[in-house]
Parts: C-alpha cells; structure tokens; sequence
C-alpha cells in the first residue's frame, strides 16, 4: 500500500497556512498597509477581492474536510484488510463484509467498489477489463475534479477582477489629463494628484489579485495532491487486496 502520512495531513496543512496567512494579515492591518490599500483604491474592487478570497478559502476548508476524511477511512479500510489477510469478502447489500469480521467503512473506495461489482459482474472473478474499470474510477474521480477545477476557475476570475480594477486605476489616471484646459503650475499640481490615485488604484487591484490568486492556488493544489493519494490508494486496494478475495468466494 501507498506509504502512509500523519493522519488528516491535508487539514494540518491547510491550518498552518492559513494561520501563517492571518497572522501576515494581521501585520499588515497593524502598519496600517491595509488600510492604505483601501483607502487609495477609488473603484473598491480590493475589497471585493478581499471578499473573493475568504468565499474561496472557505470553499477549500470544505473541500479539505470532505477529502481528509475519505483519505483516513481508506487508511482504515486496508489496516482492516491487512488485519484480516487470509478472510474472504462478501458483497452485502452496499457494503463489503470481512467473513466473520467487520464491514469496510463506507467511503470513496467501498462505494467504487460496490459499484464496479454490480456494474461490471466479471469484477467478482477478476475478468472485467482493464477499460471498464478504470472508466468507473474515473467517474468517480470527477465528482472530485470538477469542485477543484471550480476553484481554479474561481482563481483566473479573481486574475480577471484585479485586471478589471487595473484599467479603472488607468482610466481615471488619462482622465485626469483629458480633463484640464489650461496648463498652469495649480492645474498640473491637480492633474498629478489624480494620476497618483489612478495609478494608485491600478497597482493596488493588481497586487490584491495577485496575492490572493497565490494564496488560494497553494491549498487547492494540496486538494489535487489529495485526490492522487486518494485514486493511488484505491487501484491498490481494488487490485490487491479486495478483487482477489471476491474472486476466491465465486
């Protein structure tokens, strides 16, 4: 079996980054470059970027919650297997029984399991193809992708949003110019005040996007990471311990 790691490692990860991610935040609100921030973006977009962020920090502690889990019932259901070495399995209802033992836990790989029995009969005698099984795994494995590829979409949006507040940052820098008519030392002493909140405004979206983008791409790549111990785990146990055992009970 796959090596194993420390019990909900993902979650661990997850709470250490984002407390290395709060207690930055909570520097930066301490030398007020927070506050500055906000105050010199005249379009407000960083707040709604601040926004965006905690959403999608919140999706992924859902998501790494859900996955830490499935990981740690797979590691249960092949210490019991590895417990039980010489026991047959029986199919029994929608779950998998040791004989005379206990049933596997239900989760990711005893749900696939079941399901690839009665989908495909032969899996029972370890005749089903090589295609038909990988294709269930692979329908399983997309209930997982597509919340993952939610949060990477949801990423090159929160890109898009800062992008959006760097042309409202030069807009209103050009329209500082387009708006003067006599060039004197108080109108130029004007026009550069509103070009500073422009470009003020265009490099502060930018940089709130680009930061959070960096902050949500780490945990949402530790979630892919997850999903291949995942996946690495079941084709293991399918293949060499609860296939075999079926197969030995027909």
């Amino acid at each position: 079996m796959p090596a194993k790691k420390p019990e909900h490692v993902l979650l661990l990860l997850w709470l250490m980054l984002t407390g290395l991610v709060f207690f930055g935040a909570v520097v930066c609100v301490d030398q007020g470059l927070i506050r500055e921030m906000i105050n010199s973006d005249r379009s407000h977009i960083c707040l709604v970027l601040i926004a965006m962020y905690l959403i999608g920090l919140g999706h992924t502690f859902i998501r790494i919650l859900y996955l830490s889990r499935e990981l740690r019932l797979a590691t249960c259901t092949g210490d019991l297997l590895c417990s039980h070495p010489a026991e047959q399995l029986h199919l029994d209802g929608n779950y998998i029984r040791i004989a005379g033992g206990p049933t596997l836990p239900a989760g990711f790989i005893t749900d696939y399991m079941v399901d690839l029995i009665r989908s495909v009969p032969a899996a029972r005698h370890g005749d089903a193809t090589i295609e038909q099984q990988n294709d269930l795994l692979e329908a399983y494995a997309s209930k997982f992708r597509s919340t993952h590829e939610f949060g990477w979409f949801y990423i090159d949006l929160m890109l898009k949003v800062g992008f959006l507040g760097t042309l409202v940052g030069f807009i209103l820098m050009l329209s500082s110019v387009a708006n003067i008519g006599v060039l004197d030392s108080a109108s130029m002493q004007k026009v550069l005040i509103q070009m500073s909140i422009g470009m003020s405004t265009a490099l502060y979206t930018t940089l709130a996007s680009l930061v959070g983008g960096i902050l949500l791409g780490i945990p949402y790549h530790l979630l892919d990471r997850g999903l291949n111990v995942l996946l690495e785990n079941a084709v293991y146990l399918k293949e060499v311990q609860i296939l075999p055992r079926l197969s030995a009970t027909a």
